[in-house]
């Protein structure tokens, strides 16, 4: 939220949501400035923004007779006696900051039932607003952030979060002179119910992998932020950008560092190297402290282009109140040696021959794919760093509408609001087959259900449990409310994966709802399967869980006329024909429309295809059992363009691909190929 004079422009942003001007419908009866209105001791002369959390006032303080900014929050934060305790503690926290790249605080209190904080009234631009026209150069980048990194140090020290370091929340007064504001008054940290996808996309792009995965938040957490907010400067968008919520938590949670010199030829590579580093998934991989990180770059825009930058040293966060907790592990039992499939997936029995060079060896098998499991105190329903991703994301069903669609309500009508326990069976495989240490588990959920002209549509808000994860949106299709997510796991390989999660319930006569959970990962290394029912135990906390009424309607997706059963057969350019058995298909698309996974499996073994861009890819790496005994090192790589003839369901799929073993393994051999898949029935 800016908290700052018009200087001619439009009104300041609120955090956590975009900024709005004087006539936006939001405003009501302040659609134009008010003068004159009382607000106990001071009185209110114009409104300056308006979001998610409450509004902002140019005010007159009658008692000390001076003009403040003046931060209202919405009735319903007073009502929460947790977020009122911390909204004071720590908004009087940071009044005690001396650090003058802190917006001063003046007041805290309740007026009238609602909670507010008055501060210095700047007259200046928000960070946010001066990058919508161009980029920053380096030195004036890099002395924002130093700026910020003195006043987040000074906090750090003094034992408090920001947690919603961005542009927004960052001022520039005369000679780029920067103020950071809103010191833990954002939001609650275990708030996660936003009112609308603009605003949830403003906030989660600069928001770090851990918050995704345990919800804490550490120092850490911050000067991964001011590292986007930096990239951001020299750029101008962020890391991670993404039209969809899923797009932007999943670059977090998995993609890489950007560089920013690859998007513009004045920033020095140094930077890439302080970027990389404050962008490190891991929170003991970043800087220890913001001041460090800002030296870095100071650092990397004043020493020669030749000389190597300085790697920091790995020290230990500056530690706070709350309570650090590591990333869930996941282990996975070994596997009883059985027969890998090829990249055809033959059948079961093994091939009566050792593959000599010029044969295709086998592929990581899928039937050795291992299950999705937490361990230790985390064994529970998310088996998976998800964070809030499922807020948005939903299965897509082939219809005969166009773009959009409405959803059908069910029979026995759409309420689905209330608090469940949600009862989670043993993990099994895709087909079933009982996995260990995957036991049964709980959770609580608080659900929220809106119906209308396009259907039925219901947001879920973790409640308790052990689940990672903090919310999910169903979909009614044909009377199943149905979900998707997209999460990051670690199944054994060199990075965390992308996991696929889909949720599907159907409601029952005793009220009710059963179903399963399936999870797959993008790289066919884990896969998990649950059974799951929904109880009724009470009422929800509506302010706790976002409102499905502004979620935009459902997209199909073409991908989803990719279902039924299919024969899978791969042909390989020396000849050698791999007749592949019955495979089940399945489709799971995003809400969006633009993303789906198909995934195909029988016999413990499965196949799994990315949809985007009109074309499927596969992409796997492992190793596999050869059939002269041993392992190797494989990696299978295709690509599926979407049939000219677009058929509902999808009679043909056909693509090209290629096979490559690690040099080293017990069997040689791979090679290019085509496979093609053809629908035998439903």
């Amino acid at each position: 939220m800016a908290l700052r004079a018009p200087t001619g422009q439009a009104n300041g942003g609120i955090c956590g949501g975009p900024p709005i001007t004087p006539t936006d419908a939001l405003i009501g009866r302040y659609r134009e400035p008010v003068e004159g209105t009382p607000f106990g001791r001071y009185q209110l002369i114009e409104l300056l923004g308006r979001g998610g959390m409450g509004e902002v006032w140019r005010a007159h303080d009658t008692t000390i007779d001076r003009v403040v900014a003046l931060k209202m929050l919405l009735p319903h934060y007073a009502k929460d006696p947790d977020f009122d305790k911390r909204f004071r503690r720590e908004a009087r926290a940071a009044a005690r900051l001396d650090e003058p790249h802190v917006v001063p605080i003046h007041d805290v209190g309740e007026i009238d039932g609602r909670l507010y904080v008055t501060m210095r009234l700047i007259d200046g631009v928000d960070l946010d607003t001066l990058l919508r026209t161009a980029p920053l150069e380096p030195e004036r980048a890099v002395h924002i952030i130093e700026q910020i990194a003195s006043a987040l140090h000074s906090a750090h020290r003094a034992g408090l979060v920001h947690r919603d370091v961005k542009p927004s929340n960052i001022l520039l007064a005369d000679n780029d002179f920067a103020y950071l504001i809103d010191f833990g008054i954002a939001r609650a940290a275990n708030d996660t119910a936003l009112t609308s996808e603009g605003s949830t996309i403003g906030t989660w792009a600069y928001m770090a992998p851990e918050r995704f995965q345990t919800g804490d938040i550490e120092p850490s957490s911050d000067i991964y932020a001011l590292a986007c907010v930096l990239y951001q400067c020299l750029t101008g968008e962020p890391p991670f950008p993404g039209t969809t919520l899923e797009q932007v938590a999943v670059g977090h949670m998995v993609a890489p560092p950007p560089r920013a010199s690859e998007t513009s030829n004045t920033v020095p590579r140094g930077l890439d190297r302080v970027i990389e580093t404050g962008l490190a998934k891991k929170t003991t991989d970043r800087y220890p402290t913001a001041i460090e990180m800002a030296a870095a770059a100071r650092q990397a825009i004043t020493e020669p282009p030749s000389q190597p930058h300085a790697v920091p040293a790995r020290l230990t966060p500056v530690s706070h109140s709350s309570p650090s907790w590591p990333a869930p592990a996941l282990t996975y039992p070994t596997p009883p040696p059985t027969p890998p499939p090829y990249v055809g997936m033959p059948p079961t029995a093994p091939p009566p021959w050792s593959p000599p060079p010029s044969m295709p060896p086998p592929v990581p098998s899928r039937s050795s794919r291992k299950p999705l499991i937490l361990t230790g105190a985390l064994v529970g329903v998310a088996l998976l760093i998800a964070g809030g991703v499922f807020a948005v994301v939903g299965l897509t069903r082939r219809d005969d509408s166009a773009t959009t669609t409405p959803i059908t309500t069910a029979a026995g009508g759409g309420d689905f609001t209330g608090t469940y326990r949600a009862d989670y069976g043993p993990g099994t495989d895709l087909d079933g087959k009982p996995v260990p240490n995957a036991p049964a588990t709980t959770s609580s959920w608080d659900v929220r259900s809106e119906c209308g002209a396009r259907g039925c549509v219901a947001t879920a808000a973790s409640a308790s449990g052990n689940s990672l994860l903090s919310n999910m949106t169903f979909d009614q299709l044909g009377g199943t409310w149905v979900a998707v997510g997209i999460a990051s796991a670690e199944c054994g390989g060199d990075a965390p994966s992308e996991v696929w999660v889909v949720v599907t319930l159907q409601p029952q006569p005793d009220g009710t709802l059963s179903g399963e959970t399936v999870r797959s990962s993008t790289d066919s290394l884990c896969a998990a399967n649950r059974t799951v029912k929904f109880t009724r135990t009470g009422d929800p906390d509506l302010n706790k869980v976002p409102d499905p009424a502004v979620l935009p309607p459902r997209v199909v997706s073409p991908a989803d006329g990719l279902r039924g059963s299919y024969r899978q057969t791969t042909t390989f350019t020396n000849g050698n024909v791999i007749p592949g058995q019955v495979l089940a298909a399945n489709t799971y698309c995003l809400r969006t429309g633009d993303r789906c996974m198909s995934l195909f499996h029988a016999g413990g073994g499965a196949v799994t295809l990315m949809y985007a861009d009109d074309k499927w890819t596969r992409n796997e790496k492992g190793a596999t059992t050869c059939g002269a005994g041993g392992t190797a090192q494989v990696t299978i790589t295709a690509e599926y363009p979407m049939p000219r003839q677009l058929d509902d369901p999808i009679a043909l799929l056909t693509g090209r691909g290629s096979q490559t073993v690690a040099a080293g393994g017990a069997c040689t051999g791979g090679g290019d190929f085509e496979n093609k898949f053809e629908r035998t029935g439903d």
